[in-house]
């Protein structure tokens, strides 16, 4: 038992229990703030492997500092992160390869090659940054910027840690606890509103669990207004499973985030039958909930994903990587359509919710098909975004109305802010912000990230790591095009999470193809 109480799991398991009692309202939201303190500690004095461990694992259970109002949304993995990785810069400093060629003599080609994305994202701080110039809220650009920066500091630590196949797979298996706790919780609250009413349900999530996670001014605004049901015009409204994020959009594309470190890990251990078949769960589980969260963009932009694994399958002699990906694509739509009873069952056990319904149209295919349909209010919303979004691109296409300003596009005032204003079109949002050249940066970076994936695949020799070439590259598409829809990578532990995988992605990258040069 002792091995189990190391000082890693016992700062873990402290903050599981800290934010279990405090989001369920047991103790009060200050206790985060002794575990805060806690972690700072921790990430200074233990082996950086270990303190990066406890982030990765942590990024569902980040919660809002209470520490005034002007901060209500403060998140403790701004501090944590921030300190994990000044530690680790002036530790180790930063790579003289990022500047100077083995020789010393300076700029090389093989330096952007291999430090490219760094130098695109770079490229588009500098732009946001610029971006501030011309924004009318400067306030509300500043922290979207600093927030930027913070994130992208988690992709500097772990790719500088990623120098091995075993520091790769140590930051999987911290994804994957992450994702464990995700998919826990929306399970949970998927068995929780079968024993009770969805208002209580509504009520209690909004006051107690994102005033926790996420601050009071969120969870005043999702008190009224949030995404976590889908309505019917026969029925009364289900609940759309968003587990511990504020909306069922990043809850959403959280899910085909882990998928890939859920399959990888299942295959790395294929010779453990239990723990193989445990990880493929939680893969299925994870397909489960971009099901039942209801999103439509996750649905439609699940099809060109389809048709690439396939076209991958039968072209490759081998067709034992790509099979995997159009298992995990079939269980999607297996899913999907068993997902169709879902709410005629929902109403059959829960006897006491009242309404008339309809067993041929009360199912989630009538949401499905309110896609195309152009007179559906969201729909409405959406176009009319969109059609703002290009007029205001058209008039500031160089540095946009400024980074984090989306309220000037649509005329609203700071306030709206808070609501979390958007174009609802990833694209969109971030040319109308910091402008087209901003835009084109950040195409080439995901461009970038799509061509490491596919080197991965063709380099790598182990399957686990073979399998995560292609089935990252397939999923990330999917991202892309639910992009066109939402901007939900831009949610905090989404992010996180992303950055993550992708530095393990370019960790990989170094040791198939340069392992010298790391």
């Amino acid at each position: 038992m002792r091995r189990f109480f190391t000082q890693l799991n016992i700062v873990f398991g402290l903050e599981i229990i800290a934010v279990i009692l405090a989001a369920t309202g047991f103790i009060p939201r200050e206790a985060i703030l002794f575990w805060t303190g806690l972690a700072v500690f921790y990430v200074i004095l233990a082996p950086v492997k270990d303190a990066l461990w406890l982030v990765v694992a942590s990024i569902p259970l980040f919660a809002a500092l209470p520490v005034s109002e002007s901060l209500d949304t403060l998140a403790d993995w701004r501090i944590i992160l921030a300190v994990l990785f000044l530690y680790q810069f002036f530790k180790h400093g930063i790579s003289s390869r990022l500047i100077k060629d083995e020789a010393g003599k300076g700029w090389v080609k093989e330096t952007l090659k291999q430090y490219a994305l760094e130098y695109l994202s770079v490229g588009f701080l500098l732009m946001a940054a610029l971006s501030i110039a011309v924004a009318d809220y400067r306030i509300l650009a500043f922290k979207k910027l600093l927030f930027l920066i913070n994130i992208f500091l988690l992709f500097l630590v772990v790719r500088n840690s990623a120098r091995s196949k075993e520091s790769i797979l140590h930051v999987w298996r911290a994804a994957a606890v992450g994702g464990i706790i995700t998919t826990a919780v929306a399970l949970m609250q998927f068995f929780a509103v079968l024993f009770a009413s969805l208002i209580d349900f509504w009520q209690f999530w909004a006051s107690r669990v994102i005033d926790f996670f996420y601050g009071q001014n969120l969870s005043e605004l999702l008190a009224y207004s949030n995404t976590w049901f889908a309505y019917y015009k026969s029925a009364p409204p289900t609940l759309r499973l968003f587990s511990i994020f504020p909306d069922s959009h990043s809850f959403a594309m959280f899910c085909l985030l882990a998928v890939p470190i859920f399959l990888c890990l299942a295959v790395f251990y294929q010779q453990r039958k239990r723990i193989k078949i445990f990880f493929w769960c939680l893969g299925g589980l994870s397909l489960f909930g971009a099901v039942f969260s209801g999103s439509r963009g996750v649905w439609i932009s699940a099809l060109p994903v389809a048709i690439a694994a396939l076209y991958f399958w039968f072209k490759e002699t081998d067709k034992k990587v790509p099979k995997q990906a159009v298992l995990s694509l079939a269980i999607f739509a297996l899913i999907f359509f068993i997902s169709a009873g879902y709410p005629l069952a929902f109403y059959k056990y829960q006897t006491w919710q009242s309404g008339q319904y309809s067993s041929s149209t009360i199912s989630f295919f009538e949401r499905a098909k309110s896609i195309s349909d152009l007179e559906e209010a969201s729909n409405q919303g959406r176009l009319e975004i969109w059609r703002e979004s290009l007029v205001s691109i058209k008039n500031h296409p160089i540095l946009g109305v400024g980074l984090g300003n989306f309220i000037s596009v649509i005329g609203e005032d700071i306030s709206s802010a808070k609501k979390g204003a958007s174009a609802h079109n990833l694209y969109l949002d971030i040319a109308a912000e910091i402008g087209i050249p901003g835009l084109l940066i950040l195409l080439l970076m995901f461009a970038d990230i799509l061509w490491t994936g596919w080197l991965v695949w063709q380099g790598a020799t182990e399957p686990h790591f073979k399998l995560f070439g292609l089935i990252f590259c397939l999923y990330f598409v999917w991202i892309l095009g639910y992009s066109f829809f939402d901007v939900v990578l831009l949610n905090d532990k989404v992010l996180l999470f992303f950055m993550a995988e992708v530095a393990t992605l370019y960790g990989l990258r170094n040791i198939i193809y340069d392992p010298d040069k790391i």
